[in-house]
């Protein structure tokens, strides 16, 4: 009776819905581990910067060869196994990473966790898209939102850990031990059929992985806004590190006054998707993205053209606001692009992977011979881009 219970439960498809929201928190949780704790991580082997770098090229490197292929092979057929395997691999890999002191072992973790991410977290965005194409853009926010709550809490448990004289492995153990339970949860659930499919022969899972990919990669709309996609990026991480080094460098901030400003920074985004989520549905989503895009482009310029700690504490709220929604709204419309096959359209988006990897370090080259204004300043092209590529088709609601 209590099995009956449970399982009659867990088939719910809220339960499933929630239960893949929840891959967000947990990918941006744990995942982060790898990045707030890496000193603890250097400390415990004794890597070299070298060694800490390679390890995150390794495993996007690993990304980038394997994370494609997964993409295309869920649309044969139901993403639930693809993401129950993605789970176990990552509880495998981060057991692997706590308990061996090998740097060579622990190129291999990290060559497992970033593919295996790509199926247990990007296929579990991917079938919640294909369980309610319709719904895309606010799926996409709220996924966005879990991904926030993940981010803030990341380092919070790392302190944690290190106040409770726990290191680098209890950290990974904790990781493993909760991508085990997702996995559990995950494994019973029946996943439902993509709604948008055809009822004919003509399904993901007759066709060709080459011949659906050759006929997204033909769809000028998808790869506009795949590219829309992939822009918001440069408004993401890389842009709050230089930010950081330009308020540190440019208008001499303390270390606690940058702490607090990119704190009022990733409220202004917790407060921006909250916004977007109120808004799908009462506007058209490409004349949100413009005034999003809008708004971001003034915060750029604000913080970039007056010179003080109160206006940048201003102007990067008014990034955060404005930025956090272009992700998950250009995302969504990629995905309405090819309804049910979300796996090839992940695809068409992951290649653009190659300039991912490389902004970091293009960024960095172009701060360090004209300065880090001139590298805010190319990231912060990015919403003038997004305004400039969005489609103006549909705008008018």
């Amino acid at each position: 009776m209590i099995r009956h219970f449970i399982f009659s439960h867990i088939q719910q498809p809220s339960f499933l819905r929630m239960t893949l929201l929840s891959m967000a928190l947990l990918d941006e949780l744990i995942i982060g581990f790898a990045v707030v704790a890496l000193p603890l991580l250097r400390d415990q082997l004794g890597l070299s910067y070298e060694q800490a770098g390679l390890l995150f090229s390794v495993g996007a490197l690993s990304s980038l060869i394997l994370e494609p292929i997964l993409n295309l092979l869920s649309d044969r057929g139901s993403k639930r196994w693809w993401i129950v395997g993605g789970l176990l691999g990552l509880a495998l890999a981060f057991a692997l990473a706590g308990s061996i002191y090998n740097f060579i072992v622990l190129l291999v973790a990290f060559a497992v966790i970033y593919p295996a991410t790509g199926a247990a977290v990007g296929l579990s965005e991917a079938a919640l898209i294909d369980s309610a194409p319709k719904d895309g853009a606010r799926t996409m926010t709220r996924w966005t939102l879990m991904s926030s709550i993940g981010d803030i809490l990341s380092p919070l448990v790392v302190a944690a850990f290190v106040a409770l004289g726990l290191g680098w492995s209890a950290l990974c153990w904790f990781g493993a031990i909760l991508w085990l339970a997702a996995g559990l949860i995950v494994w019973p659930q029946r996943f439902p059929r993509p709604l948008g499919l055809p009822d004919n022969n003509d399904t993901p899972s007759d066709m060709s992985m080459l011949a659906g990919l050759r006929k997204a990669l033909r769809d000028p709309l998808l790869l506009r806004w795949a590219v829309l996609s992939l822009l918001p990026m440069m408004l993401d991480e890389v842009f709050i590190g230089f930010a950081a080094l330009y308020l540190h460098d440019v208008l001499h901030a303390s270390q606690i006054e940058i702490s607090i400003i990119l704190i009022v920074h990733m409220i202004g985004a917790f407060l921006g998707l909250l916004i977007v989520d109120r808004l799908i549905g009462r506007m058209a989503l490409q004349r949100l993205l413009l005034w999003l895009a809008l708004l971001s482009l003034v915060g750029v310029i604000a913080l970039l053209s007056i010179h003080s700690i109160s206006s940048a504490t201003l102007a990067l709220f008014i990034i955060g606001l404005g930025a956090a929604g272009l992700y998950p709204l250009a995302q969504a419309e990629a995905y309405a692009r090819q309804p049910g096959r979300s796996g090839t359209v992940r695809a068409v988006i992951g290649l653009g992977t190659p300039f991912e990897v490389a902004l970091p370090g293009i960024v960095g080259l172009i701060a360090s011979r004209f300065g880090v204004v001139a590298g805010v300043a190319l990231l912060g092209l990015a919403p003038l881009l997004i305004l400039l590529i969005v489609p103006r088709r549909s705008i008018r609601s």
